[in-house]
């Protein structure tokens, strides 16, 4: 009985999630997913509270990987000076963008474009503002390890770091003509930009 109820959990899921994307949210009605599913409009609402819980549920996974990228910029792999002396660690970078931005680039145009009037709305622009304090913890933790560095990274200046990252984003969700190739080239040179950035900013020798 509970294999069932989990089967029906994920078709739902996965027609909500198909639908979100082709269509959009608004534009998305529970009828048409208990059409396309197969469920009674009334037996969704034991499954999910409603269309809300639906797109939450939908974009879950993202926000994981997001939360696992976040951590990942404080770990101990980004505090030291090898980052910037070391060709190993731009790929650790490069791969780590990567897995948060290739597979999840409909969740990313989702989440961007689709949210207004549901509770995820605005929820980007928070994102940006935990990657901004994230910068800001950033440099004073490499002050803290590395006294020789220099901390002195205007905080609007690290805003402007974050639209970096936020039109590196927008720029790959909305141009999905983007080659594979070129899709790598992007996400390479913001990179190949970013480290050498924080290496000159900081005076790293």
């Amino acid at each position: 009985m509970q294999t069932q109820k989990d089967e029906i959990r994920r078709l739902l899921l996965l027609v909500a999630r198909d639908e979100f994307l082709k269509n959009g949210v608004k534009r998305t009605s529970m009828k048409t997913i208990a059409d396309k599913s197969g469920v009674a409009v009334g037996n969704i609402y034991n499954y999910y509270k409603g269309k809300d819980d639906l797109l939450k549920a939908v974009l879950a996974p993202l926000f994981k990987v997001c939360r696992d990228y976040r951590a990942m910029n404080l770990d101990v792999t980004y505090t030291t000076l090898d980052l910037f002396r070391y060709e190993v660690y731009y790929e650790i970078m490069r791969q780590q963008v990567a897995s948060f931005v290739k597979p999840y680039r409909k969740e990313l145009r989702l989440l961007i474009f689709e949210t207004a009037g549901t509770s995820l709305e605005g929820c980007f622009s928070q994102w940006l503002e935990g990657f901004f304090q994230d910068g800001q913890r950033y440099i004073a933790r490499m002050k803290q390890l590395h006294p020789s560095i220099t901390a002195d990274v205007s905080p609007h200046f690290v805003r402007i770091l974050c639209e970096l990252w936020s039109g590196l984003i927008k720029t790959i969700v909305v141009n999905e003509e983007i080659s594979e190739d070129g899709l790598n080239k992007i996400i390479s040179n913001y990179v190949r930009f970013g480290i050498g950035g924080w290496k000159s900013l900081m005076g790293v020798e």
